[in-house]
């Protein structure tokens, strides 16, 4: 994939299938090794996007009628 930003699905889905490459145990030590950089790398990703989406959500309380900033 090019150095252009990627959507939180691209990097899901680019996530996923080198966790399917990792789990499916026919990579080469050197293989699984870039695999396993390359999770680390798309979870990255999706934890920033996940994080920015998470600053702009609020919630609406109805018991006070007010709108907060989303907590976990």
């Amino acid at each position: 994939m090019s150095n252009e930003k990627l959507t939180f699905e691209e990097a899901m889905e680019l996530l996923e299938n080198n966790a399917d490459k990792l789990k499916s145990g026919r990579l080469s030590l050197e293989e699984s090794v870039k695999a396993y950089e390359n999770c680390a790398k798309y979870h990255k990703i999706c934890t920033e996007i996940l994080s920015e989406i998470k600053q702009k959500i609020e919630v609406y309380r109805p018991d006070s009628d007010s709108v907060e900033p989303f907590e976990d």
